[in-house]
């Protein structure tokens, strides 16, 4: 039984980008997607120190560019990352919808994964993850469960919200129209991972197939982005909430919200949304330092990590350089 550790990457022309709220910049601007291409480097490195013997692919529709000195078609080589070149199939019209225009090529990732790859299963994360701890645990629990789901809570969505567009209830009356589904809302689930085994994968699959025509249409309630309709087809196959939480969780580190706790730091994987820009370029400092090095060689351990994404409050010097940042991009 194998198991592909993956992230993923899509490179936007200035014709289909999107606005994305959490880096304040359009998809197809040169800094954007440069700091999506430090984030990857990061996730791998992370990967690789704690699962050390896996398969770790790299999807993107993307010649790999040089960041800040360092080749990453060539590091990725020396690290034996696979890079998958993969065009972009799925996009909804900018007339319905103007953010995350390219989060649908998650199932042009699950569609290669189902039909041209060998692995068992398949573990598919956002680039702003950290890895901490082993997968074996992780690949156990997707072997009982099939698919592992992620449900966000009213602590990240108030009962009610519109959450990129969307309600919970506007994805249950979407959902019903194709299925049976109970309750008057959805659980909505995070689109930061998307962990499954091929059988449970090609049912996903099918399930987007039938359903991807009238997301595409804009349907009444229909899903917006990859998270939406990740949560209706979990739910129409009856996959078990919340058998992610063991491993993974979105950590907020920004100056208004700090979700943090000691629990943590059992965790396999962290989630860090707000970091992209600050700790995740503090750790790609490192490989651009040590272009040459392994990542075991880079120092990457826990109390790296804490330090560099503010684990569990920012440290001194972490707090003056992100105040520094929001400073001059208020300024700006």
């Amino acid at each position: 039984m194998t198991t592909q550790i993956a992230t993923w990457f899509v490179a936007d022309l200035a014709a289909e980008a999107s606005y994305f709220p959490q880096v304040g910049a359009r998809s197809d601007a040169p800094e954007t997607q440069a700091i999506y291409w430090r984030c990857a480097a990061v996730f791998f490195a992370s990967s690789l120190v704690a699962n050390p013997g896996a398969r770790h692919v790299f999807y993107t529709n993307s010649v790999l560019p040089r960041i800040d000195g360092v080749d990453l078609a060539c590091l990725f080589a020396q690290w034996g990352v696979e890079t998958v070149h993969l065009p972009i199939s799925y996009r909804l019209d900018p007339a319905h919808t103007d953010q995350w225009g390219n989060q649908f090529y998650v199932f042009d990732v699950l569609r290669d994964f189902v039909e041209r790859q060998v692995d068992d299963r398949l573990i598919l994360l956002d680039s702003d993850c950290l890895w901490l701890r082993a997968v074996d645990p992780l690949a156990e629990a997707i072997d009982r469960h099939g698919a592992l789901t992620l449900p966000l809570g009213p602590d990240e969505h108030p009962a009610g919200e519109p959450i990129n567009g969307v309600t919970r209830e506007q994805l249950a009356r979407f959902a019903r129209r194709f299925g049976e589904v109970a309750g008057r809302y959805l659980e909505y689930c995070g689109g930061e991972i998307l962990a499954l085994n091929r059988a449970a994968g090609a049912s996903v699959l099918r399930q987007f197939d039938s359903l991807w025509a009238q997301v595409r249409a804009n349907a009444p309630d229909a899903p917006r982005e990859e998270a939406h309709l990740l949560s209706v087809i979990y739910a129409l196959e009856g996959f078990a909430m919340g058998t992610a939480d063991p491993f993974v969780r979105r950590l907020w580190t920004t100056f208004r919200h700090n979700n943090l706790h000691d629990a943590d730091r059992d965790l396999a994987i962290w989630h860090l949304p707000a970091e992209k820009r600050t700790g995740f370029a503090e750790l790609f400092g490192r490989i651009a330092a040590n272009p040459g090095a392994e990542p075991s060689q880079l120092g990457l351990d826990f109390e790296t990590y804490a330090s560099a994404m503010g684990w569990p409050r920012r440290r001194p010097a972490k707090f003056v350089r992100d105040a520094a940042r929001k400073l001059a991009e208020k300024v700006r």
